[in-house]
């Protein structure tokens, strides 16, 4: 059996799938703390012989916290410091250290790194402060960010550091975001993710366990600490996948209606449609996403075949929409969407490739990596699939520089399916 979990700020939503097809849900509320909640949850869940709780996947975006309590430090290394200062991007007041360094698309120094001068600069740093590194060209070379990390161990007091190459994009400024807002969640995460893993743990001691991400997919709960931004916008993506899952939707269009209003997306071989960044107030994240807008009547009109229609727990729909066709759901989405969600994992960046020959290895290459992790998830190989492979060519950059994108996906089997697999 695989449950899904979707914590709220109030409550906690499950759903349970059986290997016969069937589906438990259930619900608590949130009045004593997660773990408590959790474990009084998890007690609840009927697990007759033969029915073994083979993975748990939590969907945690409504409770995952930025913590801006500590102070904020941005290191951007750059051939030269800009002409104007006036119009720093996103960072507030927080104090900014621009230091001469850099690389180009193909990982070739533009200017050497200032090591000492960003040795003096940072020893005014204030002790448990968070920081933001951001390199030009580090997507291609990270090299100049990791120096500045390695001097950051020479402080006395504790740092917590963020490198923006570790977030796919060509933008100085999206990677430099992206880290910011990861790095002021990750004490929540690392919270979340040790609370979750004890109780989880104890209860279902064989149990696999996941989280849920930006994409519509999940990875295990302890990649979690270290990446919370893509799964800190992962709730509709998941009631999204559940609405798709609940109305047996495997390939198409689909419009769920919330109750923040009807979104329409596409799923193709039963995951969502996938877009490589993510607004979020207004600004982009370099995150995978789930490509979901708002449904209006200009979009859905024409449409052929018309897109199915769900309707979330406690949902109004619009006028416009047709009422007949709709198809209500009895459960919690979220959580269906959790628990129906496959592994996934992405092989992103730049690479150098002239040729037809260079680039069709550059792909395999990708995929491998991808093959290789799913399975390391715990995913039988069987199971893998690769959904996206494509190069992508980089707009005004050198011609020899291509974007990889490889996304594989693999669906856990359960109970008797999971048995029979591995038999196989």
């Amino acid at each position: 059996m695989r449950i899904g979990i979707g914590v709220y700020d109030d409550r906690l939503s499950a759903v349970g799938l059986h290997p016969d097809g069937s589906r438990t849900a259930l619900s608590a509320p949130l009045s004593s703390g997660i773990e408590v909640s959790l474990d009084r949850l998890l007690t609840r869940f009927p697990t007759p012989a033969g029915d073994a709780v083979d993975s748990l996947a939590f969907d945690l975006s409504a409770v995952l916290r930025r913590a801006d309590d500590a102070p904020l430090t941005v290191v951007r290394i750059a051939p030269r410091p800009p002409v104007e200062r006036t119009d720093e991007p996103h960072v507030g007041s927080a104090p900014i250290l621009h230091v001469r360094g850099g690389h180009t698309t193909l990982g070739d120094e533009l200017a050497p790194f200032d090591a000492e001068g960003f040795r003096a600069a940072s020893a005014g740093i204030p002790a448990g402060s968070r920081v933001v590194i951001t390199s030009v060209g580090s997507f291609a070379n990270p090299g100049h960010e990791l120096a500045a990390g390695e001097i950051l161990l020479e402080h006395g007091g504790p740092l917590s550091v963020t490198f923006s190459h570790t977030f796919d994009s060509n933008s100085f400024a999206t990677r430099e975001r992206t880290a910011e807002l990861n790095g002021a969640m990750v004490a929540d995460a690392e919270a979340l993710t040790t609370s979750l893993s004890l109780i989880a743990g104890r209860r279902f001691p064989g149990a696999r366990l996941s989280v849920t991400r930006n994409d519509g997919g999940r990875v295990p709960l302890s990649r979690l600490a270290s990446s919370p931004v893509h799964s800190a916008l992962s709730g509709q993506p998941m009631e999204f996948l559940g609405g798709a899952a609940f109305c047996g939707l495997a390939e198409g269009d689909l419009v769920l209606a919330t109750g923040e209003g009807p979104i329409l997306g596409s799923v193709r071989d039963s995951v969502p449609a996938v877009v490589p960044q993510l607004r979020w107030n207004g600004a982009r994240l370099a995150t995978q996403a789930a490509h979901l807008v708002p449904a209006t009547r200009i979009l859905l009109h024409g449409r052929n075949p018309a897109p199915r229609l769900v309707k979330a727990l406690g949902a109004e729909l619009d006028d416009w929409l047709d009422d007949g066709s709709a198809v209500e759901a009895d459960t919690d989405l979220r959580a269906l969407g959790a628990a129906v969600a496959p592994l996934s994992d992405w092989a992103l960046g730049v690479v150098s490739a002239g040729n037809a020959a260079e680039m069709a290895h550059e792909l395999r290459a990708a995929e491998a990596r991808v093959h290789a992790r799913l399975v390391a998830f715990g995913a039988l190989p069987s199971t893998v699939r690769i959904v996206e492979s494509r190069l992508v060519a980089t707009t005004y950059e050198h011609a020899r520089v291509v974007s990889v994108r490889v996304h594989g996906v693999a669906t856990e089997p359960t109970g008797e399916g999971a048995h029979d697999a591995a038999e196989r």
